[in-house]
């Protein structure tokens, strides 16, 4: 392609200022802004905000006082104040849109949001010794949708500068909270995609070791749910009056012993992680409240159920037993599929013709979950 370098330049230039300004699920304002303008100067029809999330449906929406606090940094790189009231509370994302006449229609989805996880300083670690660390402390892109984005926008400005190529409709959806696999449910709920023909989702690095390599197609990603637990109890003083209390982190601890205590299943494999404990209020009075972040996997999406269920009764039994009152609300779910055959030998056939990846795969193991296999 003559304009090689350009696009090249283009992807380099993009994923460093994305991971300078790493923002997370539903907060990604900055983000959805820079994609919004790019995707409008290249002429693609766009919808965004309330036009394509699900109120009901988005999930896990950050406290109020970390989204202020991605809103003021939104506000200081620049997006637009009026903008910016169109995505906060959960509106984040651009879904676009290309008609370029009669055939197929065909989607491509990239993610958007950041993992909270602090970035290393150290000189090994390029983004650190090159300059383009991330900016937000405690924030980054170490899962590569800094990497997604860049490469959905070169995409979508390299279709929009050959358009006679191409037939039929080509949707483009850039996707907030893929961390904690909840974003999806709400574009879904929405109802706003048009019927697709065929859907393609990707992933940097996932699984892939070797340098310069390339996988068609997947397969063993798992099925998840994500939920958050809290448990009500009751405060007394633990010296003067410890029988007047209701332990909620005891009740809380040993519901974590009871979900690593869930059997494994003969029928595949099934994981449960506890990744969050929050509780109590000062050392000499009994906790009253208690909350966990858990998610559960399966290799399957029945296995996943199980997990699921099987995770519900002991919250359920044991905060019974701790006299405790509790809630367990969804934060995220994502199914288990493989990838179409016929899209795979595709997709293979024309990457094998550029002769451009020294390590070419038809399809990988992955054992994580992917929130595109909501679609």
């Amino acid at each position: 392609m003559e304009n090689i370098e350009k696009y090249s330049d283009r992807l380099v230039e993009y994923r460093r200022d994305f991971h300078r300004h790493p923002e997370p699920g539903w907060c990604e304002y900055r983000t959805t802004y820079i994609i919004y303008n790019k995707l409008k100067e290249l002429g693609y029809k766009l919808k965004y905000g309330d036009a394509i999330t699900e109120e009901k449906s988005r999930l896990g929406i950050p406290d109020s006082a970390t989204c202020r606090h991605f809103e003021k940094l939104a506000l200081e790189s620049g997006v637009d104040k009026a903008f910016l009231e169109e995505i906060n509370r959960g509106r984040t994302g651009v879904i676009a849109e290309l008609d370029l006449g009669e055939g197929p229609t065909v989607a491509f989805r990239f993610d958007i949001d950041c993992v909270k996880v602090q970035e290393a300083a150290i000189e090994e670690h390029l983004p650190y010794s090159l300059g383009f660390a991330s900016l937000n402390d405690g924030y980054t892109h170490s899962c590569g949708h800094d990497g997604h984005i860049s490469i959905g926008l070169v995409f979508a400005e390299i279709i929009a500068e050959n358009k006679k190529l191409f037939k039929g409709k080509i949707i483009l959806i850039f996707q907030a909270a893929e961390e904690g696999v909840r974003g999806a449910k709400a574009i879904i709920d929405k109802g706003v995609l048009p019927k697709i023909d065929y859907m393609f989702g990707g992933h940097l690095a996932l699984s892939l070791e070797e340098k310069n390599s390339f996988s068609a197609g997947s397969t063993d990603f798992l099925a998840s749910k994500k939920f958050d637990v809290t448990l009500k109890g009751k405060s007394s003083h633990a010296a003067n009056s410890p029988e007047k209390g209701i332990n909620a982190l005891l009740a809380a601890t040993s519901i974590i012993s009871g979900f690593y205590s869930i059997p494994r299943h003969s029928q595949g494999l099934t994981m449960i992680n506890v990744g969050v404990l929050k509780a109590g209020s000062f050392r000499s009075v009994i906790p009253e409240n208690a909350e966990m972040q858990v998610e559960v996997r399966g290799e399957t999406n029945e296995l996943s159920n199980y997990m699921f269920e099987e995770a519900s009764n002991i919250v359920a039994n044991i905060s019974k037993a701790y006299k405790c009152q509790y809630t367990i609300t969804e934060a995220g779910s994502a199914l288990s599929e493989d990838c179409s055959p016929e899209l795979v030998d595709k997709l293979y056939d024309i990457v094998e013709g550029m002769g451009i990846y020294n390590n070419l795969y038809k399809t990988i193991k992955i054992k994580g979950s992917e929130e595109d296999r909501k679609s």
